[in-house]
């Protein structure tokens, strides 16, 4: 099989829109990428509801807040409850230039350089890593409401790679589109009803304070100032076995949580290990020995314990976690609300205490939803045949 080339005199071409249908072009990946919160929100106040009965750009897409991150992200928030996020100096997923080539025949097979797959590769894995940080963004929210406001609420839906807004620029971004395998495109036509559909009242929405927003942005950054990928897929994981949990799905959540719970305690262990050696005591041959599999997630948390690195009472909580977790995992039985919630604390406990991340992820959400009859309703339906 072939494979498709550059060459110098054909350099112009990729930098251009060009009639050669030979030529694949360059292109650039997205500068800033977002979401729509879910259950939608207004931030800052309510507007006029006979200003929104349709798509009122300047009130639904009017900027209520900008944010320059110390990591380098910029941040728009819009009115509308849109959260968008310049990613495109951001080190950990920069915008990337994907180099284009010349396809020998467009007629034969062929294959892409390896520049350009290695390009469109790393790509994917920025969009991914762009999508876990609105993900924890979304845990900050979530945070920020019980620390700045007292009170709980559900959280918002999680996002991933491909349904994020993207464009090269925050305008760009928020353009609206169709696609039915999008159920957060969709949602955001219908609730900000893009197609002017009548209506006699706007879908209902609760406000988010422009303080409890600011209050996210701002654990946001502390959390993306560490310069840790793996802190933001640890905490990603975290919001989503507190969606999972809000949906009662527990078996999922428990599973989800108690993984943030055994890395969390594996950097309490390394920690405590690097804090012992004192004139060598800790070689790399006896810390290998104590970081290897005799050494369980039960045994860290006995020590960590022991040593002081974690309280009693988180670690009682650990207990039930993990045998529960355990049961469900060996044995399929399902997890009751109560040790998906004791897991769920275990790991805002142990954020707290091993990385000084204070986060309090809130539960409450949609339940089964099962709708209630009186018995006289019933009763005079089944009489009449149902119908």
């Amino acid at each position: 099989m072939q494979q498709g080339f550059r060459s110098a005199e054909d350099e112009p071409l990729f930098k251009k829109l060009a009639n050669d249908p030979a030529i694949v072009p360059d292109t650039i990946t997205p500068g800033v990428e977002g979401y729509f919160r879910i259950p939608a929100v207004w931030i800052g106040e309510i507007p006029d509801p006979a200003s929104v009965h349709v798509l009122n750009p300047q009130i639904h897409h009017a900027l209520v807040l900008a944010k320059h991150l110390r990591c380098g992200i910029q941040v728009r928030v819009q009115r509308d409850g849109t959260f968008l996020f310049d990613f495109s100096s951001w080190s950990h997923a920069p915008q990337i230039e994907i180099p284009g080539y010349r396809i020998p025949n467009p007629k034969d097979s062929y294959k892409q350089p390896k520049e350009t797959s290695s390009a469109e590769s790393k790509s994917e894995e920025h969009a991914v890593l762009r999508a876990q940080v609105m993900n924890v963004h979304q845990s900050c929210v979530a945070t920020s409401e019980k620390v700045v406001k007292r009170r709980s609420a559900q959280m918002g839906f999680p996002v991933a790679a491909y349904n994020t807004l993207k464009g090269l620029t925050f305008t760009q971004s928020v353009h609206y589109r169709e696609d039915i395998e999008d159920v957060l495109a969709l949602a955001r036509n219908v609730i900000n009803n893009k197609d002017r559909v009548p209506r006699q009242e706007p879908f209902p929405r609760r406000v988010l304070e422009i303080e409890v927003i600011e209050h996210s942005l701002e654990l946001l950054d502390q959390i993306l100032t560490r310069q840790d990928t793996a802190l933001i897929q640890m905490i990603e994981a975290a919001y989503l076995a507190g969606c999972r949990s809000s949906e009662g799905r527990f078996g999922e959540a428990l599973t989800l949580a108690w993984g943030v719970c055994e890395q969390l305690l594996s950097s309490a262990w390394d920690a405590l290990l690097n804090d012992t050696n004192v004139d060598g005591r800790m070689p790399v041959s006896r810390k290998n020995k104590l970081t290897g599999r005799d050494y369980s997630a039960s045994v860290i948390a006995e020590m960590l314990e022991i040593n002081n690195r974690i309280d009693h009472k988180l670690y009682l909580d650990l207990e039930v976690a993990r045998k529960s977790r355990n049961s469900w995992t060996h044995e399929m039985q399902e997890p009751s609300m109560h040790e998906v919630g004791t897991a769920i604390r275990c790991m805002e406990s142990l954020f707290r205490q091993v990385k000084n991340i204070h986060l309090s992820l809130q539960l409450s959400g949609p339940r089964g939803g099962v709708p209630q009859w009186n018995i006289w309703i019933w009763e005079s339906i089944r009489r009449a045949g149902g119908s």
